[in-house]
């Protein structure tokens, strides 16, 4: 009889689990570049301060998770400047990488990213965050490691960004240019709540993807270059 009843309880558990949503804020370090532009090094010193102040701000995104599918985004709710990147993560079920929204203002596209570099350290570290037991683990990929927190709680391998290679939800991310943690977490997702992927886009892997990235990233400075140009123009005329 016990036994009937352990098996329940674990189908329960799987079912229950087997949809979750997550808000998280995010606090990123900015890396700052002039493009080009020379300003006085007074200036430079009130744009950077400006910069950094802005950057403390976290930032809401929102992690949907449906049967073995994710998408991770930046909180709808919040609006984007016409100059700001859209962030847009992809996973879909049975597939081992994550498609990735390269957005360059006026060029978009999927990367897709197998993921093969990532590796795991996991430690005796433990915490609480939003109720939640949590486990520590140094993750790396490549040469970037940061320390994630997923919770065994929610068993399902997903979190934001790019982490998801443990055991668990990922609720709080920590490295040296990134700060995430979660803030709510939640079991009501339809599956409409999942972003598709928008199969007007093209996707790239591998060394088109470098080229394309590549070439995105100068549209975008060009895109920049231009939009400060103007700004710097109607500064002058005022």
């Amino acid at each position: 009889m016990n036994k009937y009843i352990t098996i329940f309880v674990l189908i329960c558990s799987t079912l229950t689990y087997s949809q979750v949503s997550v808000t998280y804020e995010s606090i990123i370090r900015p890396i700052i570049n002039y493009n080009g532009f020379n300003f006085p090094d007074s200036q430079k010193a009130e744009i950077e301060r400006q910069i950094l102040e802005n950057a403390k701000k976290p930032e809401k995104y929102v992690l949907y998770y449906n049967d073995g599918n994710s998408f991770f985004q930046r909180d709808s709710n919040e609006k984007l400047s016409t100059r700001e990147q859209k962030t847009e993560f992809f996973r879909l079920k049975d597939n081992r990488g994550l498609y990735k929204l390269s957005d360059y203002i006026v060029e978009e596209f999927y990367g897709y990213y197998p993921m093969d570099d990532v590796s795991v350290e996991f430690t005796n570290e433990t915490q609480t965050i939003e109720n939640y037991n949590c486990k520590a683990a140094l993750y790396k990929i490549g040469n970037d490691e940061s320390k994630v927190w997923y919770t065994e709680d929610i068993p399902v391998s997903a979190g934001p960004y790019n982490y998801y290679k443990v055991p668990g939800l990922i609720l709080k991310v920590e490295s040296p240019n990134l700060l995430c943690y979660a803030t709510n977490v939640s079991k009501n997702v339809s599956e409409n709540d999942i972003k598709k992927m928008d199969p007007t886009l093209k996707v790239y892997e591998g060394d088109k993807l470098k080229l394309k990235n590549q070439e995105g990233g100068i549209k975008f400075l060009e895109n920049k270059r231009m939009k400060a140009s103007e700004m710097i123009k109607n500064m002058q005329k005022n």
